[in-house]
């Protein structure tokens, strides 16, 4: 027999005993609809090889959950197979790289640095116009439709930055073209006090990620297209110093954490697409949170995301009330839904238009989710500072009420 003969026989046998064995621990069902799998998604393991039985195990124990999830007869959300299904629990973890400053919840409101009535304020003495029980508006805005992958950068707290700002410069500007790049914020926003992590993809806030937008203002995408990678900062120098002109100082611990308004110094880059300020909303509270959507625009938000994997359709109802907040998403509206008779808020994730609801989430909501509280005995992992509390309070579904931040936009002179 030819050598070439001999080695090629030597290779079929030792091929054979790992597709026998794969058939011996899997069914024919569970291989084919793991090879339909690999080929919708461009997957190109090896047959046979620790990879390929490591993430064939992996997505036949979520196909698993996701018929035993959807067998239920009272389940308000429905499960499904997508692009995240033969994921790691440490490659999903890095998709919730949030975050959001975590205070021991008592902390007094920031005092604003300038005129005007906000958010954070409103309502003292006398009583606000009622809310309407439903408000989507903002779900048609053009930059509404464009939803990006985050990839496996722990970004989330900047792409869902981005695409707030986005919008709220389509409200008040709708004729301003310019976009905004959310690698810059990857890039480029300083985290000196390792707020939701290590700065980049490993983790920061919507809170940074909005001053540094207001003060320094924010390159358009196609200068800093997105990578999902920490990439170089094209404001740092070849020394590697910031550039920074527009007044940008670094925010204390107790800045982050204490609700209240930041108002734009003379100079600020933010003016020029009209932002005058930012603000973070009070914590786990429910009618701001409200009353911010409708008379501002999308808001950013902070949530427990690590059981949203699975998710298709329907209204999320999954989390425990004690819940740790690990991810940043965008609050776009919120409605009822009359056939299953429940309330709702729309969030758009950064996972790709292909996963739940064309890119979206609907998380339950109750009229006293203001009530509706347990506790995060994790913040380290999502939502602390260095050095933070170590407990804290967190309300509504998910803990979509715990931390939340608005941008302040006026309209664009022509």
């Amino acid at each position: 027999m030819a050598l070439t003969d001999s080695l090629m026989l030597a290779s079929l046998v030792a091929l054979c005993p790992s597709i026998g064995a794969l058939k011996s621990d899997f069914s024919e069902p569970e291989l084919d609809a793991f090879h339909s799998y690999m080929r919708e998604h461009g997957r190109s393991y090896r047959l046979g090889s620790a990879e390929y039985r490591r993430r064939l195990s992996l997505f036949s124990r979520r196909a698993a959950e996701v018929e035993a999830h959807n067998s239920r007869a009272d389940r308000l959300w429905s499960a499904g197979i997508n692009h995240l299904s033969d994921r790691t629990a440490e490659e999903l973890a890095r998709l919730r790289g949030r975050r959001g400053a975590a205070s021991a919840g008592g902390a007094a409101p920031a005092r604003p640095s300038g005129g005007g009535t906000f958010l954070s304020q409103r309502g003292q003495g006398r009583a606000l116009p009622a809310l309407p029980q439903e408000f989507m508006n903002w779900t048609s805005l053009e930059s509404a439709g464009r939803i990006i992958d985050q990839g496996g950068c722990g970004s989330c707290w900047a792409v869902s930055s981005a695409a707030v700002l986005q919008q709220h410069l389509e409200i008040y500007s709708p004729a301003s073209k310019r976009t905004f790049s959310a690698q810059e914020l990857v890039s480029c926003v300083p985290n000196p006090h390792m707020c939701g992590g290590a700065g980049g993809c490993e983790g920061a806030t919507i809170e940074l990620a909005f001053h540094w937008a207001l003060n320094e203002g924010l390159a358009e995408e196609r200068e800093a297209p997105y990578s999902g990678t920490d990439g170089v900062c094209q404001k740092r120098s070849s020394g590697g110093m910031l550039q920074l002109g527009g007044g940008y100082a670094d925010l204390s611990v107790d800045d982050l954490a204490k609700p209240g308004v930041h108002l734009a110094r003379s100079g600020a880059r933010g003016l020029s697409f009209g932002m005058h300020g930012w603000e973070r909303l009070p914590e786990n509270e429910y009618e701001p949170l409200l009353r911010a959507v409708y008379e501002r625009g999308p808001v950013g938000v902070s949530v427990a995301a690590k059981a949203w994997a699975m998710y298709s359709k329907g209204i999320f109802n999954g989390c425990s009330k004690d819940a740790v907040i690990d991810h940043a998403v965008v609050l776009v509206g919120y409605g009822k839904d009359e056939k299953l008779g429940k309330g709702f808020y729309l969030i758009r994730n950064s996972w790709g238009p292909a996963w739940g609801e064309h890119g979206h989430i609907r998380l339950l909501r109750r009229e006293d989710d203001s009530e509706q509280c347990g506790v995060d005995r994790k913040p380290e992992v999502g939502t602390a500072c260095k050095g933070g509390p170590k407990v804290v309070k967190v309300c509504g579904m998910c803990g979509v009420l715990y931390d939340s931040a608005v941008p302040h936009f006026n309209k664009l002179s022509a």
